[in-house]
């Protein structure tokens, strides 16, 4: 069902916007379940500016042509998306900082569970200094370990990760700020 909705969401996200438009687009298994969820909320605003409910895929295109049509209907449409995105990102930022906030919590009750978050994030982000390090410091003209390349491609994924846990990411204020200015 996912493939077909985000593929019937299409059009939809076309008249939300380019920046929209973008989160549905690609087959990265990792964006996926970010894809879905703007793909369902696409579908609900478009179904909400219409007044009727979106049952089948195939009502998808038809509304869109209808909301493209009518430049009122269009600009509630991008309140409407905006508003389910901004409901999106909140949940995401809530997750976010109680996760952080649970540390903090574990800390002051003083249980040993709270060095686990920065315990982790030091091994990680030393393990990635070092490799960056190999990887970094192999003479020009010889070939780098591929296994160290492949290493230093997880761990600076799980040194995003850890960035993004301790520090919070921006990537959401931005959308969020970018769709409150009507963008």
């Amino acid at each position: 069902m996912l493939p077909l909705l985000l593929a019937a969401a299409a059009p939809l996200a076309q008249l939300a916007g380019e920046e929209i438009a973008k989160l549905i687009g690609g087959d990265d298994p990792a964006t996926s379940a970010k894809g879905a969820a703007v793909a369902k909320a696409l579908v609900t605003a478009a179904g909400t500016v219409a007044g009727v409910p979106i049952t089948r895929p195939e009502d998808i295109a038809p509304l869109a042509s209808m909301i493209a049509e009518d430049p009122t209907k269009l600009a509630e449409f991008r309140k409407a998306v905006g508003d389910q995105l901004i409901a999106l990102l909140t949940l995401d930022n809530d997750d976010r900082a109680g996760a952080r906030g649970q540390t903090v919590e574990l800390a002051k009750a003083g249980s040993h569970i709270a060095w686990g978050a920065p315990v982790v994030s030091v091994v990680v982000m030393s393990v990635f200094g070092a490799v960056l390090y190999k990887v970094l410091s192999t003479p020009a003209g010889t070939s780098i370990d591929p296994n160290a390349a492949i290493m230093l491609g997880a761990l600076t994924t799980m040194a995003t990760a850890v960035v993004s846990y301790w520090v919070g990411s921006s990537a959401g204020s931005a959308a969020k700020d970018k769709l409150l200015r009507g963008g």
